[in-house]
């Protein structure tokens, strides 16, 4: 990390309205139609930025200080250009990680994204069972891609400040497995992230009040093993404890900081407070730093904030714990030393 990057941190931790982080959607395509999602339907021709076009949209992120930059999707490993996008950003100078399904990587692509410079990746892996795993996915044998992707990640990935990731969305399906692949996560070598589901009316993602019991065994347990001194699991405590709320009332009591310390950009290029913002501003075609730099910037984010339903996604409710908990802060750097 550069001395520019520590000081924009620290200014960060004392200011706590600074965007360091931005989610890039790089695509809406994906291959797979999992069940919980969605993000497929919203694929528009022709939406996508071209090599340019990102080259300029992160000039101009970099310009509003954004240091940290996670590309998901869709899935981005349709881009045939992925390794020269993942070049681009690291050689502005951004910290990158990317997310991914994992059905789609072989040894080849795995080492050209990695000798492009990523050193941070996240594979999605709901369960231990492979017909469960093929159910949610709408794929058959999804489970051996993903578990193989795991191997190629593991077995390439420099040991040095290199993570792997493994994401595992949390909902009926699985609830009572994640203590267990928390523990199969740990002996391939990696890190692990809950994301509590978000079912959108969809009843066999929706926990029943009976099944609360369950929410409550699986969290006690995750809780619990978070406080090992070597965990892998890489929620914060905080994040854990809400969650386990979230996932029996769907409410969440945290306040987002959307526009303040993250922003979310399209396949298209519009760069919004949030994915779920109704207001954009096109990298495309314009580029206003001041606006967004601007109190008017700012009070439309407060303002989307407090009208928001809420969720529990990592990328964003992780990064408010990260510079306004204690507790979070010391426990990701404890995470980050060790």
């Amino acid at each position: 990390m550069s001395i520019v990057q520590y000081l924009r941190l620290f200014k960060c931790l004392i200011q706590k309205n600074i965007p360091l982080y931005v989610h890039y959607g790089l695509t809406h395509r994906c291959n797979l139609r999992c069940r919980m999602c969605s993000i497929y339907q919203d694929e528009k021709e022709g939406e996508e930025l071209s090599i340019i076009q990102i080259d300029k949209a992160f000039d101009f992120l970099k310009s509003l200080g954004i240091i940290y930059v996670s590309i998901g999707g869709g899935e981005p490993f349709l881009r045939k250009d992925l390794p020269l996008i993942i070049s681009i950003l690291r050689k502005k100078g951004f910290f990158v990680r990317l997310l991914t399904n994992g059905t789609l990587t072989n040894e080849d692509l795995v080492r050209e994204v990695i000798l492009n410079g990523l050193r941070e990746v996240s594979i999605s892996l709901d369960t231990l069972d492979p017909q469960k795993q093929d159910y949610i996915c709408n794929c058959n044998g999804s489970w051996e891609k993903i578990i193989k992707s795991i191997e190629f990640f593991r077995n390439i990935l420099p040991n040095d400040k290199a993570m792997l990731l493994i994401n595992t969305v949390v909902s009926p399906l699985n609830i009572m497995e994640l203590p267990e692949l928390s523990k199969f996560v740990k002996e391939k070598g990696c890190y692990i992230s809950f994301v509590p589901v978000e079912n959108n009316g969809i009843s066999e993602f929706s926990f029943k009040e009976s099944e609360h019991k369950y929410i409550d065994k699986s969290y006690k347990d995750l809780i619990k093993l978070k406080k090992e001194s070597r965990n892998n699991i890489f929620n914060s405590s905080l994040f854990l404890e809400k969650s386990h709320q979230y996932l029996k009332d769907r409410k969440h009591d945290w306040r987002c900081d959307a526009g303040k310390l993250y922003l979310s950009l399209s396949p298209g290029g519009e760069l919004s407070a949030c994915h779920k913002s109704g207001f954009s501003i096109s990298l495309a075609k314009e580029i206003n730093k001041n606006f967004v730099k601007s109190e008017e910037f700012k009070s439309y984010s407060e303002d989307l904030a407090s009208k928001c339903s809420g969720c529990m996604r990592p990328c964003w409710a992780e990064v408010s714990f990260l510079f306004k908990d204690k507790r979070s802060f010391w426990e990701m750097l404890r995470m980050r030393l060790l």
